[in-house]
């Protein structure tokens, strides 16, 4: 069973945010970010649970290549992409769920 991918306001927003970066570091490399967050996002399709809880309720599965997290939770079918993270931020700014 696939499961469906709903993104937060806050996720769309850090992941323009990353690719507009990376791409103004070097031509190509956002579009290469992009690739690396599509191949985890279609591994959370099909296995959401295969990456551990960082806190409650709120797993993380970090990017190949790229030094950043997603952040969800799972509800049922649905995989809620809560936040994309670089590594280096304080672990405050992970998203809750309520």
């Amino acid at each position: 069973m696939a499961f469906r991918l709903k993104f937060s306001t806050r996720a769309l927003r850090e992941i323009g945010e990353a690719q507009e970066w990376y791409e103004s570091q070097s031509p190509g490399l956002g579009e290469e970010f992009i690739a690396a967050m599509e191949l985890q996002l279609k591994r959370l399709e099909q296995a959401p649970l295969l990456y551990a809880e960082v806190i409650s309720n709120v797993r993380r599965a970090l990017l190949p290549r790229f030094p950043y997290g997603l952040f969800y939770a799972v509800r049922d079918n649905l995989v809620h992409i809560l936040a994309v993270l670089h590594d280096a931020r304080n672990p405050s700014r992970w998203p809750k769920t309520r």
